[in-house]
């Protein structure tokens, strides 16, 4: 029984479908859009790709909670474990906002320096996608 009459019941279990994740493809070498539309799944490494280049806080245009903010932990003389952990954290903090993203796993991090290699699978909703991100 509703409380509103004038108001319909609806049905309990709706399935929600997510929306179609579109993105301009980008050449990551030379730094330019190409002009091409991408979808689903090529869309979505993109958007990844873009994340964990964008330094978090630094541009007004994008929210707070975009970007990665991985550069006040490396070069510091932290212990290697702790490099390792904290980047892992910190990148699935980075990328699980968005609503398409199930899961970040199988992270191999290797510390040179300075400079930082991430190599991990994220778990989508159009299955799985490897990500290197090399010199972070």
């Amino acid at each position: 029984m509703n409380l509103f009459p004038f108001l319909k019941e609806t049905e309990q279990n709706l399935l929600i479908t997510p929306k179609l994740h579109k993105e301009y493809d980008f050449d990551f070498s030379n730094g330019q859009l190409t002009g091409k539309v991408l979808e689903g799944k090529e869309a979505l490494k993109v958007w990844i790709y873009k994340t964990l280049l964008t330094k978090r806080y630094k541009h007004i245009i994008y929210s707070w909670d975009y970007g990665q903010d991985l550069e006040e932990i490396i070069g510091q003389g932290y212990e290697k474990g702790l490099i390792r952990s904290e980047v892992e954290r910190r990148i699935k903090d980075c990328l699980l906002i968005h609503p398409h993203i199930k899961e970040c796993n199988s992270f191999n991090i290797t510390l040179q320096q300075d400079k930082l290699n991430v190599d991990f699978i994220v778990n989508t909703i159009y299955g799985e996608v490897d990500i290197n991100v090399p010199n972070i």
